[in-house]
């Protein structure tokens, strides 16, 4: 799990926010927790060796503020000419398409909401609060299954 974002921009802080509620959570052993930030190609190094990456993040994409939505990058995402949006500077796509040309090629999948709000602060909006613990309890439900429900299906929304 890569939770990144920036802590400082009202809802872009959510997947840290997830990150650091998924350590606590208490997940099985073997699955790993990263709060990213806004490292950009730094956060490189911290990828060897995972098999599987979920990275967490906002994005500008076709749903509601709030809504979480789970899928892999590859089968496309409703938002700007089908493209998922991230916020940052060196954005999620290109830090995973960065990783392939390294040779690394681990089953990724995004897990991410809109953001209602960008703005200075470090307080998440309510919705992306409520987005947040559901993410929590997304992750928890797939890590206790072994993640298996993500080879069912290539999309998952709460």
């Amino acid at each position: 799990m890569l939770g990144v974002g920036n802590v400082i921009l009202g809802d872009e802080g959510f997947g840290p926010e997830v990150a650091r509620r998924l350590g606590e959570a208490g997940l099985p052993a073997g699955v790993r927790v990263e709060e990213g930030g806004v490292g950009g190609f730094n956060l490189l190094g911290s990828l060897d060796g995972i098999e599987r990456l979920i990275v967490i993040d906002v994005m500008d994409a076709a749903i509601s503020p709030g809504e979480v939505r789970l899928f892999r990058p590859e089968t496309g995402f409703g938002g700007h000419g089908g493209q998922a949006i991230s916020f940052h500077q060196v954005g999620v796509l290109e830090l995973l398409q960065m990783w392939r040309l390294l040779g690394h090629e681990p089953d990724v999948y995004l897990l991410v909401t809109r953001p209602e709000k960008l703005a200075w602060g470090t307080e998440l909006s309510p919705s992306i609060r409520q987005a947040a613990a559901r993410a929590v309890s997304l992750v928890r439900e797939l890590a206790a299954d072994d993640f298996a429900a993500l080879e069912r299906s290539p999309c998952i929304t709460s």
